[in-house]
């Protein structure tokens, strides 16, 4: 924890303050991989820089050079599940169904996906048929004339399982024992997706004297080294700020490029396009979004989850993280509990709520991992973010509070994130601009220029004002590789 305590005032010689005490002394010697030691060290005293700390705060490994692009777009490849299912676009039905006594019915499927001598079938997840010819394209999309296959005279495809919108799926082919004929084949391309990086400015601007002044306090940076000169207790909020700042960009960034591939948001000083990166609400809740209510149950938890983790068959470890508030930590808690008591597990589990040592009891333990019925298992981790953000803070403020907790309603929600490595290759990571990782100058008046910032005080001057800037400029680029796994879960009241 940051702590100050009081010492005696004095004079203090700016010149003798060694260099490698200060964290932000190293901003231009070595900027790119000091950038992720910032986040390191911070993220060590609390949780909020999880995304930062997850994507750059691992030494070197957060700009290495695969993560570097020389241009603001960038795509990767995706390749989707093989696809074997089509719905129906049209079928004339009178009465309750067609097929009766192996007649064969005219079909209209949405793309040509579906092959002369396969087998299809209906939504019952039963009633087979034969395609019995491939017509080509129709007006509806294309057209199969299909057959029932069971021997059953009374059979008949019922009128629902043609209705517009029904998915029939695809079987193996069936042909005669000799002078069958072949047929084709299907195959699948892969697909790309966009996404694009954003700049970021900061500037510390001092004036006059500030670069000598010296207080009373003696601040402890929370990383062994002390000193009583206000300036490195200034760039010391100045870096904490910039990182806060850079975390909720990963949250909440939205990709602002539209279909034209235009960019409208644009500098009113010189006119050119701001793009702005897609952040990791945004990525979840694309890719899947689900609510509950004021009680979440753990029904709602299995549906959830194994409707997301069902749809991709990949053998990848995997290593997925809800990460959540603490409103949404409660409630996860509350549900499992209550699927417990609904179980008859009351008793062994007051086992363990219900701990005590000598005179003393101790009340409370919580549940933070879910094994689903098969095997994934599901961890639910805090991040302040959902609690202590800029935007739980305003929505505190505004009323937006959970009726049962208090708690602001931008912590009962969890981002179901998929930080598995695939082939080496992590699947959450950032992405900077090569030459743009992190740039750090110093604009030098007549102020003098503070050691902390790393440079000598020289007889040349930027300009003719009394005053001394250190400019930040870095880029920002969140990727993930397959979100298909990954989703946002929010109580919606």
């Amino acid at each position: 924890m940051y702590k100050m305590r009081v010492i005696e005032q004095g004079k203090y010689d700016d010149r003798g303050y060694s260099n490698e005490e200060s964290i932000a002394n190293l901003n231009l010697t070595q900027p790119a991989e000091l950038n992720t030691f910032l986040t390191y060290n911070f993220g060590m005293d609390d949780d909020r820089f999880p995304l930062s700390f997850l994507t750059e705060g691992q030494g070197k490994r957060g700009v290495e050079d695969k993560n570097l692009i020389d241009t603001v777009q960038w795509t990767w490849p995706v390749m989707g599940r093989m696809k074997f299912d089509d719905y129906v676009t049209y079928c004339n039905v009178t009465g309750t169904g067609v097929g009766k006594g192996g007649a064969e019915v005219e079909i209209h499927f949405h793309t040509h996906w579906f092959i002369e001598q396969y087998t299809l079938t209906a939504p019952d997840g039963q009633t087979q048929v034969r395609i019995m010819k491939d017509l080509g394209e129709s007006s509806y999309g294309y057209a199969y004339l299909v057959r029932l296959v069971s021997p059953n005279p009374e059979l008949e495809i019922k009128a629902e399982w043609v209705a517009q919108g029904m998915y029939w799926s695809m079987g193996a082919p069936t042909v005669s024992e000799s002078y069958s004929k072949g047929n084709r084949s299907n195959s699948m391309s892969y697909g790309k997706m966009t996404s694009q990086l954003e700049f970021q400015r900061y500037t510390k601007e001092i004036a006059g004297n500030l670069a000598n002044v010296v207080t009373k306090y003696e601040f402890d940076n929370g990383n062994g080294g002390k000193s009583n000169l206000w300036i490195n207790e200034e760039m010391r909020q100045f870096h904490i700020h910039m990182r806060v700042m850079n975390e909720e960009r990963l949250w909440l960034a939205e990709y602002n490029r539209n279909l034209n591939g235009e960019v409208l948001l644009k500098d009113r000083d010189n006119g050119k396009p701001i793009p702005h990166t897609s952040g990791m609400l945004e990525i979840c809740r694309e890719s899947n979004y689900d609510t509950y209510g004021e009680i979440l149950t753990l029904n709602k938890i299995n549906r959830t989850i194994g409707d997301v983790l069902d749809r991709d068959t990949d053998a990848g470890t995997m290593n997925i993280v809800l990460m959540g508030g603490k409103g949404f930590i409660e409630d996860f808690d509350n549900a499992i509990k209550m699927d417990a008591k609904d179980n008859g597990f009351l008793t062994p589990l007051g086992d363990k709520e219900i701990r005590g040592e000598g005179d003393g009891l101790e009340y409370g333990a919580y549940f933070r991992a879910y094994k689903t019925v098969d095997g994934h298992r599901i961890t639910v981790k805090h991040c302040s973010f959902f609690d202590k953000g800029t935007i739980a803070e305003a929505a505190k403020k505004n009323g937006f509070v959970h009726p049962r907790t208090g708690l602001p309603m931008t912590s009962h929600q969890a981002a179901f994130i998929d930080f598995s490595t695939y082939n080496g290759q992590q699947n959450v990571r950032m992405v900077r601009q090569r030459g743009q990782v992190y740039k750090a100058k110093v604009i030098e008046g007549m102020t003098d220029i503070p050691a902390c910032w790393g440079l000598p005080n020289t007889n040349h001057a930027a300009t003719n004002i009394d005053v001394a800037s250190y400019e930040i400029k870095s880029s920002l680029g969140l990727q993930v590789d397959n979100s298909t796994k990954m989703f946002l879960l929010k109580c919606v009241l």
